[in-house]
């Protein structure tokens, strides 16, 4: 969604893939409640055959909040949960720059029906932007990210996965 923000484009359709660990078909407690398709990744090894979704929202957005509820919504109606997850893949359709999907008026007027968070929301993503390219990408984190095992901060260290 900070991407969205960032080039200032939204969207109103996401879709998701998730790709399944071999270790599925490899260990016996896994495989055997195991009843799906299974196809040959590019080794040649069989694995469980990855998820595929695709969710429209009712309106082009580049909000963290309503892309990441699509996300999980979409997450939970695709995904084999009793499968290890080897891969995810997030993509989104229908860019548009902002401007051109705005067809506001320079003036509104307010009723009980709209989103208001969501324009609140578009500034506080522009601000957190702006932080992370001044001060850099460990600038802003959430609290879990400070947690014993985290990963976030030394990832977000590297360069393309790759240890600078």
């Amino acid at each position: 969604a900070l991407d969205l923000v960032s080039k200032n484009l939204v969207t109103n359709q996401i879709v998701l893939t998730v790709g399944y660990d071999i270790e599925n078909l490899i260990n016996p407690i896994i495989s055997s409640s195991y009843i799906g398709e299974i196809t040959v990744d590019r080794y040649g090894r069989k694995v469980p055959k990855h998820s595929h979704g695709t969710i429209n929202l009712d309106h082009k957005t580049s909000s963290s909040k309503i892309i990441m509820n699509a996300v999980l919504e979409l997450y939970e109606r695709i995904v084999n949960t009793k499968l290890l997850i080897r891969r995810i893949n997030i993509s989104v359709n229908n860019l548009v720059d902002e401007n051109i999907a705005k067809d506001e008026s320079p003036y509104e007027q307010l009723d009980l029906f709209t989103d208001y968070e969501e324009k609140v929301e578009k500034a506080l993503q522009k601000a957190m932007l702006v932080i992370k390219k001044k001060y850099g990408k460990n600038a802003i984190l959430k609290g879990m990210n400070l947690q014993e095992y985290a990963t976030t901060i030394d990832r977000n260290k590297q360069i393309g996965g790759h240890r600078e």
